[in-house]
């Protein structure tokens, strides 16, 4: 059972008895966030970062043993690459299977997916919603983006447990099995957008709506249309980024941990 907030309460860094009614009871402990007039968003802050970083260090050690084997993991339209390419392709990976790139790089950049990710979309959201009429402030705002966001801890856990068990990386992520295949720009783009989503972004939008609901002020209809449209322009930034990075080096960028 949640406790109800009491003064002691603002004293306290974390709120972990708060993680379990995010998945149990999200009316309740989203009506609790929404309420508070002060900083709640470190706890779901911590959880993520930890669990980036452990997934990175897995997903580094994996990657270190496939090199050790002479394992390399192509792309999924690796055989759409022209023989040129394929030769760029594997020239870099022998290039990138130092520490560095195995293990430092990819920390860093799940640790700055986790902050920048939050900072970004939390401002975005205030914005939007204030268009939209909405009486929230910047502080609620990043309150319900960190706590929405547990859904993609559960999502990171998961993703944690499989690697661990089945000592493979993550090839497919999302949606992007189901993606077009094909060398155009237009279909690599998709393809970004594909790898994006997901149940746990879909369940991550639904509590956002939910607490925009509860700290704003704006109508049911109102809500949903200001997160999805936040949502919608994190997912084509992320995308772009990775498309870009996907032309310019031909190297797999980290899928930032929460968006």
């Amino acid at each position: 059972m949640i406790e109800d907030i009491s003064l002691e309460d603002k004293n306290k860094p974390v709120l972990f008895n708060w993680v379990p009614g995010v998945i149990l009871t999200p009316r309740k402990i989203f009506q609790k966030i929404s309420s508070t007039s002060y900083s709640t968003w470190l706890t779901p802050i911590i959880i993520l970062t930890c669990i980036a970083l452990v997934n990175a260090l897995v997903a580094g050690r994996l990657k270190t043993q496939a090199a050790q084997i002479g394992a390399i993991n192509y792309p999924p339209d690796f055989q759409y690459y022209t023989p040129e390419q394929q030769a760029q392709y594997l020239q870099a990976m022998q290039s990138t299977q130092g520490p560095v790139f195995m293990y430092v790089l990819p920390t860093i950049l799940s640790v700055l997916g986790v902050w920048l990710g939050w900072l970004i979309m939390g401002g975005l959201l205030h914005l939007v919603t204030t268009l939209f009429g909405g009486r929230g402030n910047t502080m609620g705002s990043m309150n319900i983006i960190a706590w929405a966001s547990i859904p993609l801890a559960v999502r990171g856990i998961i993703q944690l447990i499989y690697m661990l068990t089945s000592k493979q990386l993550i090839s497919y992520p999302g949606l992007s099995g189901f993606s077009p295949v094909g060398e155009e720009n237009w279909i690599l783009f998709v393809n970004q957008i594909f790898k994006l989503i997901d149940i746990y972004i879909i369940w991550q939008t639904l509590l956002i709506i939910l607490g925009v609901r509860f700290s704003t002020g704006l109508s049911t209809s109102k809500s949903f249309v200001s997160v999805a449209l936040t949502v919608l322009i994190i997912v084509l930034i992320q995308a772009g980024l990775s498309y870009f990075g996907y032309v310019l080096g031909n190297l797999s960028i980290t899928r930032p941990f929460f968006f």
